[in-house]
């Protein structure tokens, strides 16, 4: 069953990308909201009426049929969305379905199993309905995408006297037109990657998230991704195909990896991607 949530009012701090039909992509929530609008027909059950069977009225009093069409727009919707985005910096998830049958069967699993709106409401002459899937948990859907976790550890490049522990990272990337992804990467400027899927754990990466996008670094909201005492850093560059990944000074890398509890903190997808849009 598609991951249902509640959809609740969105905060300021909160990265939200619309597409042609307002779909939106919430990259601080992680989670896909779509709507679908429908005008409910006129109901004329008069034969002798002059519009009877006329666009746009109908002699059935039941609404049974709109409301399956709406949830089947919904899923659609979603479908649509979700296929658009960068999986990574080389491939976005229609991309990579086409390229490997394993990962079709498994995104056709997900929106083909059951599903239900949230909710469909009527107001005046309009049914207005909304639904969200989850890009997390057991049942969101990047639990459905076949990718390869913690199958490598995360480099130490030099070792400190006092290393500092962090309990997790931010990325200032406000200044950069970087493009949002599910698994963005993060390298040093001489191409050391520090955190990529290879180097978490799947558990973190399914349940909590693999990393979050907001645009307030001060927000008290962030506590709950990167905890207390976060190590923030300003990106470089980007670097990929779709510019997704992150480039980050050698430098402040050996800070960020120098202690064990920030390393730990980093397979944990103890991480914040600081945004402009």
């Amino acid at each position: 069953m598609i991951a249902v949530l509640l959809i609740n009012e969105v905060h300021a701090n909160e990265v939200i990308d619309l597409d042609f039909y307002g779909t939106q992509v919430n990259w601080s929530r992680l989670q896909v909201v779509a709507s679908v609008t429908e005008k409910i027909p006129k109901l004329i059950v008069d034969p002798d009426h002059p519009e009877y069977k006329k666009p746009g009225t109908t002699e059935n009093p039941t609404h049974l049929t709109l409301k399956k069409k709406m949830r089947e727009n919904l899923r659609i919707r979603l479908n649509q969305r979700i296929e658009s985005l960068f999986y990574d910096s080389s491939v976005k998830v229609f991309e990579l379905a086409e390229k490997d049958k394993k990962v079709r069967d498994r995104i056709n699993q997900y929106f083909f199993e059951e599903f239900e709106a949230i909710s469909i409401n009527q107001e005046k002459n309009m049914f207005i309905s909304k639904a969200s899937l989850s890009f997390i948990g057991k049942r969101g859907f990047i639990a459905y995408l076949p990718t390869q976790f913690e199958k490598e550890e995360i480099p130490i490049l030099s070792e400190s006297a006092l290393p500092t522990a962090f309990s997790g990272i931010i990325v200032d990337a406000r200044h950069l037109d970087i493009k949002k992804a599910i698994y963005p990467k993060i390298q040093s400027d001489r191409g050391v990657d520090i955190y990529s899927p290879l180097l978490v754990r799947e558990s973190y990466a399914i349940e909590t998230g693999y990393v979050h996008y907001r645009k307030n670094p001060m927000d008290n909201e962030n506590q709950a991704i990167v905890g207390k005492n976060p190590y923030m850093v300003v990106a470089l560059g980007l670097s990929g195909k779709n510019e997704t990944d992150l480039i980050l000074p050698s430098n402040e890398v050996a800070k960020i990896i120098a202690h064990p509890e920030t390393r730990k903190a980093l397979k944990q997808c103890r991480v914040l991607i600081l945004v402009s849009k």
